[in-house]
């Protein structure tokens, strides 16, 4: 990709998440209700819409939620494989090395530089690290086995029901369909706003384990990443989400998992701040010369 078009696809992202940013230092926004707000509906609703096109292409979304569960789980071997090695507990910073922003910042990146079909691809990514989050990351953070979290968000309800639709023959009323596309449109620059606004919140009290974690979520991530789509075929625009996907910054939802279990909560927080800065610099090197 030539650096203008990289241009092209980052500077949206990263100028939106910085509007975020600025604006929490003048108004006093609710980024718990926010969040919420994109949570429980407007994802929700970008999920359905995505995933009822006509050109919908099943055996490849399987593929990237394959793919999704392989860079997640195989990041945290590694991490546990090097812990081992160096004698290291790294604790809570499992959550911000397993798991990447799907949300936030792949949605947007896949979409401005792949297109509706990107968006597609990368949203059977955000939904799978979704569940992956609400179970085993609240396995990590709690230390004890749960599901019940991954089954409060909706997502999963979305897809299936866009699914159903797709496959059944299914027709949504023209009016619905609408409505449920301009709610979804909206998803992506909120959460790039909410993004912005949860990072003016983070304080960073330490550097060397936040560095691992870094390290692992986009260098350890792009490399189990790169050996995926080597081994399995996938189209250009998927193999090129999937990329990305490897190489994105640690998931906002750590900290917050981090916090409400009483888990290293200032660490994860550093991470995922650290990661993010990172990515202003590894995303568009990814893009130009990665995928």
């Amino acid at each position: 990709m030539q650096w203008q078009a990289v241009i092209d696809v980052v500077g949206p992202v990263f100028i939106i998440a910085a509007v975020g940013y600025v604006l929490g230092a003048f108004r006093s926004i609710d980024i718990a209700q926010l969040t919420d707000f994109v949570v429980y509906l407007v994802a929700p609703c970008l999920i359905f819409s995505s995933l009822t096109a006509d050109d919908l292409d099943l055996e490849t979304m399987g593929l990237m939620a394959v793919g999704a569960t392989w860079i997640v789980i195989s990041v945290g071997l590694l991490m546990r494989a090097v812990g081992a090695l160096t004698g290291k507990q790294f604790g809570s910073m499992y959550l911000p090395a397993m798991f990447l922003n799907a949300g936030n910042m792949l949605l947007p990146l896949s979409l401005f530089a792949f297109g509706e079909i990107g968006l597609r691809y990368a949203i059977s990514v955000f939904v799978t690290v979704t569940i992956l989050q609400g179970s085993l990351g609240v396995t990590i953070a709690s230390g004890k086995p749960s599901l019940g979290e991954a089954l409060r968000f909706p997502h999963i309800y979305a897809t299936v029901l866009a699914l159903f639709t797709n496959s059944s023959g299914v027709h949504v009323p023209a009016m619905l369909d609408r409505a449920i596309g301009m709610l979804g449109d909206t998803a992506v620059p909120l959460m790039l706003v909410a993004l912005g606004l949860r990072l003016r919140t983070v304080r960073i009290s330490s550097w060397r384990m936040p560095i691992v974690a870094t390290i692992a979520r986009i260098g350890g991530g792009y490399g189990m990443g790169l050996l995926f789509v080597l081994l399995v075929d996938l189209p250009t625009e998927a193999r090129g989400s999937l990329l990305l996907a490897s190489a994105m910054p640690a998931a906002v939802v750590t900290f917050v998992f981090a916090e409400k279990y009483g888990r290293g909560s200032d660490d994860v927080a550093a991470a995922v701040a650290l990661s993010t800065l990172l990515s202003v610099v590894t995303t568009p090197l990814l893009l130009a010369y990665g995928l």
